[in-house]
């Protein structure tokens, strides 16, 4: 069985509509001054230092704007290479790849992994894995 027209859609849509609602939540706490809970990466979140100078940018709205274009733009640009990669149209950098086929869920799909459920425990091999040479991700020193 095949992604059906009705689901590859509703996908896609959803895929866009949580890109806007993301970034409009997202630049809006940052302007705001509200605390912003950071699921990714699993080891962090902002530091003292970090949360003070995102302060700093409360009551910006030209900043705002500017900002959530570009959270939206860095999550879209993620979200694309990863239907590229599922699509098989690019190669990832790690392991061998043909690219795979989304379909329509069975019925009796309860006992099937999800991948949503590996991503936070995917960090820590990736990290393991590209070495803690300028890791980009992790807070900045006290």
């Amino acid at each position: 069985m095949q992604l059906s027209d009705d689901h590859r859609r509703t996908f896609l849509l959803t895929a866009n509509q949580l890109l806007e609602e993301y970034a409009v939540a997202y630049a809006a706490d940052l302007l705001e001054g509200r605390a912003i809970e950071l699921f990714y990466p699993p080891n962090g979140g902002l530091n003292s230092a970090e949360a003070e100078a995102v302060m700093e940018l409360r009551g910006k709205p030209v900043l705002q704007a500017a900002i959530r274009k570009m959270l939206a733009g860095c999550a879209a640009d993620v979200v694309f290479d990863l239907l590229n990669l599922i699509d098989g149209t690019t190669d990832p950098t790690l392991g061998s790849w043909r690219g795979i086929q989304l379909v329509d869920a069975a019925d009796d799909a309860s006992d099937q992994a999800f991948l949503h459920d590996g991503l936070m425990d995917a960090y820590w091999d990736w990290r393991k894995q590209r070495g803690a040479v300028d890791w980009r991700l992790d807070s900045l020193p006290e």
